[in-house]
């Protein structure tokens, strides 16, 4: 199940029914279509507070990912899958991420193939994209060193012209 949980004070910028249609390709195309889900849109003061007391850093960030699922649990009846965890979005800094840099130029061939940014890339976008790099931190995937980065940023490039419903499916080869 998908839970999506928007803050007064972001209500209405960013389309729930979006980020939700959303959250579902991806976690299809992930094979966690069971998987429970909780996405929070909020603003820069709860990010901030969040980044501080989690991570240490005294800022506002774009997204944060809580993971509620460990290796294997044995207390979990059979058959019962844990909960994959919360994603946390920033609408303010993904609006201003969308408008002062546009679309990540190493998704430009995933978005626009044969070259070029893609032509358009809204903050809604933005959501959608951190959504899916928060998801990836949820399973597990890091970008701490270059080659954890690798791997995920494949994998963002492999899904992000699906979750944005630009492609029909997501690209068939997985990442070695």
């Amino acid at each position: 199940m998908i839970s999506i949980l928007t803050r007064a004070e972001v209500r209405g910028q960013i389309p729930v029914n979006t980020v939700r249609r959303r959250a579902t390709r991806l976690l299809e195309a992930l094979g966690e279509a069971d998987a429970d889900l909780v996405v929070v849109l909020t603003d820069d003061a709860e990010i901030h507070e969040l980044n501080r007391e989690y991570r240490g850093k005294d800022q506002p960030t774009d997204v944060l990912s809580f993971p509620q699922r460990g290796p294997d649990d044995p207390s979990l009846p059979p058959g019962m899958v844990a909960p994959l965890g919360d994603v946390v979005i920033s609408i303010p800094t993904a609006t201003r991420q969308a408008a002062a840099e546009g679309c990540l130029p190493r998704l430009w061939d995933a978005l626009a193939p044969g070259g070029g940014a893609p032509a358009r890339w809204t903050a809604s976008d933005e959501v959608g994209f951190l959504l899916l790099h928060g998801v990836l931190h949820l399973l597990g995937h890091d970008h701490m060193t270059p080659e954890e980065a690798a791997v995920m940023q494949a994998e963002e490039a492999r899904l992000v012209s699906y979750v944005l419903g630009r492609r029909r499916s997501p690209a068939a080869d997985a990442p070695s």
